[in-house]
């Protein structure tokens, strides 16, 4: 019987990205009588629906006060481990890797975008960029098998890790099978009769500014009774961004974050979803529009053209014209195009699945395990 830990401690109550990748991959790693997987969490941060659906499975699910970043982690993650029988492999499904790990471990990189934008990381952003940095270069060394999430990131890990060995880094895609949920009547009140919805945080690479002087562009030109819904965790808006939103509050709403069942009520009564990153890893929020069968007003930057193929209505990030023309096309759109669009996303989900995801890298694992 073979011991493998999977790190969940980097798990957040607050659903990100990074916590929809660890919850549906490791809910979809087969199980077998040659195996036994310990699932580390932090108390009351993992949704107590998916440790039930673990340890359904067979799963051994603890709870561990350890940091999701930082020195702190690596001392908790240490002394955690001493307790704790020795592991055969780890699957470690987040960027922060832990050091204390010495048995043989698949390694996630989702992305690596404090290297191009460090000033978002707030205070001591310089030091913080240094850990990551650090961090990053200890896992990509130390792990046997590298996983990134698309070539971009790859490609990004090579740039800013050019000592990498590229030849054990495998490109595996995320998936969208979460949002098959039962919809439930839940109801969102919005002051608009149509709007454009913005799914996402507000750190400095969502490219909220851009964003924000497209709309302010075009404030005059939208139809009567339209506008932009801001669905996403709005802590990290700054002040001019603020303002700039209340001036505007007849034609721009910004929700906070949001509950999942919101999230999809807001998705499924918007015309159309805008995405206007910088950078990105992969970019989620892609197949959220496919699944949604919403027409994509999207950046043609990074990740992003690679995940969404000839299925989105494309603009650079760095031009805040182009993107109000992509919403006030988006406004404009007659119910043919709309159609057009939405045909093509939902062939290009075709192309992407947690269960993929899971079953690639169960192959990694077994590789590991049979070395």
């Amino acid at each position: 019987m073979k011991h493998i830990l999977i790190d969940g401690t980097t798990i957040s109550r607050r659903m990100d990205g990074l916590s929809q990748y660890i919850l549906n991959v490791v809910s979809r790693l087969p199980q077998g009588d040659d195996r036994h997987y310990t699932v580390v969490v932090r108390p009351n941060e993992c949704p107590e629906e998916y440790m039930h659906i673990w340890q359904q499975h067979g799963m051994e699910v603890v709870t561990a006060p350890i940091a999701p970043i930082g020195l702190r982690r690596e001392l908790q993650f240490r002394q955690w481990l001493r307790t704790q029988r020795p592991f055969d492999a780890a699957l470690e499904p987040s960027n922060q890797y832990p050091m204390a790990l010495t048995m043989p471990t698949v390694y996630v990189v989702h992305d690596i975008i404090y290297e191009r934008y460090p000033g978002q990381l707030g205070k001591a952003a310089k030091a913080k960029r240094c850990w990551l940095h650090y961090n990053v270069s200890q896992g990509l060394r130390r792990a046997q098998t590298v996983v990134a999430v698309s070539q971009f990131t790859k490609q990004e890990i090579m740039r800013f890790h050019p000592q990498a060995d590229a030849a054990k880094i495998q490109v595996i895609y995320e998936g969208w099978e979460h949002l098959q949920v039962p919809p439930k009547e839940t109801s969102v009140s919005v002051p608009f009769n149509d709007y454009i919805l913005y799914i996402g945080s507000s750190r400095g690479h969502k490219n909220m500014q851009g964003l924000l002087e497209a709309m302010e562009m075009i404030h005059n030109q939208l139809p009567q009774g339209t506008g932009l819904v801001i669905a996403g965790d709005d802590r990290m808006l700054s002040s001019e961004q603020k303002q700039r939103i209340g001036a505007m509050h007849d034609q721009v709403l910004t929700t906070g974050w949001l509950t999942q069942e919101a999230l999809r009520a807001y998705s499924r009564q918007a015309k159309a979803i805008i995405f206007p990153s910088l950078c990105e890893g992969f970019g989620i929020p892609v197949l959220e529009a496919f699944y949604f069968q919403k027409p994509l007003l999207l950046s043609n930057a990074s990740s992003l053209p690679e995940v969404a193929g000839e299925a989105a209505i494309y603009f650079d990030p760095h031009q805040p014209q182009q993107i109000a023309q992509a919403i006030v096309h988006a406004f404009a759109m007659d119910e043919k195009e709309q159609k057009e669009w939405i045909n093509k996303g939902q062939k290009r989900l075709q192309h992407f699945s947690w269960q993929q995801t899971a079953d690639q890298i169960n192959r990694i694992i077994e590789d590991l395990l049979n070395v």
